[in-house]
């Protein structure tokens, strides 16, 4: 599984790294499926100067049976959107692993009587 971790608008701690690997390893038990990769992006509309609901995450993920879900959260704490955007991706994930299993009822061809 390859993981991307990037931050734009202000420095990546360890401590909110460490806060993205442990939501994706929530992710990859609570799916229980094969991950390709995982993509997350940390932003800060407004830098660290002005507070404000300007903190961002966004996470891409790639199933291995094609499936791709992205999901993304804003708000004012940077750890409860990783958290809140974590959990809209598994929702996600799950919603179309469920609508793919759905079978659709087969068409059957009609067939006519021959005029006699």
């Amino acid at each position: 599984m390859k993981t991307d971790v990037k931050s734009r608008g202000f420095v990546l701690t360890e401590g909110l790294r460490a806060a993205v690997y442990r939501e994706i390893s929530t992710l990859v038990q609570g799916l229980g499926r094969p991950i390709l990769s995982v993509s997350v992006r940390l932003f800060d509309v407004n830098s660290l100067r002005r507070g404000g609901l300007d903190k961002g995450c966004l996470v891409h993920v790639r199933l291995g049976d094609g499936i791709s879900v992205v999901g993304s959260d804003v708000g004012a704490d940077m750890y409860h959107c990783v958290s809140n955007v974590f959990g809209k991706v598994l929702r996600g994930a799950h919603a179309r692993v469920a609508r793919r299993r759905r079978v659709r009822p087969r068409l059957v061809p009609r067939t006519f009587a021959a005029a006699t």
